[in-house]
């Protein structure tokens, strides 16, 4: 019978396959052989080209289009993740609230500041290699701004710099609101937070307002309801039977096809995550994802700028082999990134 708790290794593992489905999400819906998400709104066209795919193509079209389409849910299980660390570290905890932001956003900080400098070396290096092209403007200082601030949510007009930059600013957001509310709510207090996030969006979807689900998705309202799922199941060790997994599971294959449904996605999702986790918990998948999930802050910071290379000088490969080999770049990049940092911060005693 799956279980909704989690030692440390359990989530290195959740977020091994979280970061898998995100970095392959991320190249292959650049493909336009491949539907695009619907990730912070509801679109009938790309819905519509998603069953078209499955319905004609075939099977190396159906895979890859699954990580185009499916790959983003990967984030839920981050915020999940996040909310459920939080809970077990800080519940209890008589740590002043500011000291645990402080330690949260240092420990941001530590991933994000040297790819910044990269990024101002390679943009005024006179031959840019990583960055955007129009990152050749002076864009790259609000960015930078923005990004180190976690304020780039508030940018909705554009996608801050390249990959998941939007995440952190949204995760810290989510930190605030667990310091200042969350962390000592009651249970009541939590859902009514879920059910207020959802009342939000589903009140918006039926209103038509795609702009105003489309800013809350991108910022923590979106992403409260399965944040609170991970705070309660850190507070309270549940066991599901199968019968209300499959049934969970169900529940998200129809969210993907109904706007209204589509509002509770990201939390319905991890029913399918729960389902197929004890398929991981041994053997090779089991050391894989583990070590995925120990690279995948690394991973969520580097692999952008892999994909940008790649989609640049692997255009002649078929989609599954450039798919391979950027896969295989963005962990190398991601290893090597991350040893430079622990050795470099271990030397800081930091």
């Amino acid at each position: 019978m799956p279980t909704l708790q989690y030692d440390r290794s359990d989530s290195q593992v959740l977020k091994g396959i979280g970061i898998l489905l995100i970095v392959l999400h991320n190249f292959f819906h650049t493909f336009p052989e491949f539907p695009p998400e619907c990730e912070f709104e509801y679109i009938p066209d790309n819905v519509g080209r998603f069953v078209d795919t499955l319905g004609r193509g075939n099977l190396r079209t159906i895979v890859l289009s699954l990580f185009s389409f499916l790959g983003h849910y990967g984030v839920s299980v981050f915020v999940f993740v996040s909310g459920y660390g939080l809970a077990k570290r800080y519940g209890q905890s008589p740590d002043a609230g500011w000291r645990i932001l402080l330690h949260r956003a240092t420990q941001l900080w530590k991933w994000i500041v040297p790819m910044a400098l990269l990024l101002l070396l390679d943009r005024y290096s006179g031959h840019t290699h990583i960055t955007y092209q129009y990152l050749e403007n002076q864009k790259i200082w609000t960015d930078l701004l923005a990004m180190l601030t976690f304020t780039a949510n508030f940018l909705v007009d554009r996608f801050v710099i390249a990959g998941p930059w939007w995440y952190f600013g949204m995760a810290f957001q989510l930190y605030v609101i667990y310091v200042l509310f969350l962390r000592r709510a009651g249970d009541r207090a939590v859902w009514i937070a879920s059910a207020v996030a959802w009342a939000l969006l589903l009140v918006l979807q039926g209103l038509g307002c795609n702009d105003l689900v489309f800013t809350l998705r991108y910022n923590f309202v979106g992403w409260l309801p399965v944040f609170c799922i991970g705070i309660l199941a850190a507070r309270h060790p549940l066991r599901l039977p199968w019968g209300w997994v499959a049934l969970g599971c169900v529940l998200f294959v129809l969210s993907l096809f109904n706007p209204y449904l589509w509002v509770f996605s990201s939390t319905l999702v991890l029913f399918p995550f729960t389902a197929v986790l004890p398929l991981f918990k041994r053997g090779i998948l089991y050391k894989i994802t583990l070590g995925l999930g120990g690279l995948s802050a690394a991973l969520f910071i580097t692999h952008a700028f892999v994909r940008q290379q790649i989609l640049i000088y692997a255009k002649p490969l078929p989609a599954e082999w450039s798919g391979l080999l950027y896969l295989a770049l963005c962990l190398a990049v991601a290893w090597i990134y991350r040893q430079v940092l622990l050795a470099l911060y271990k030397r800081l005693h930091w």
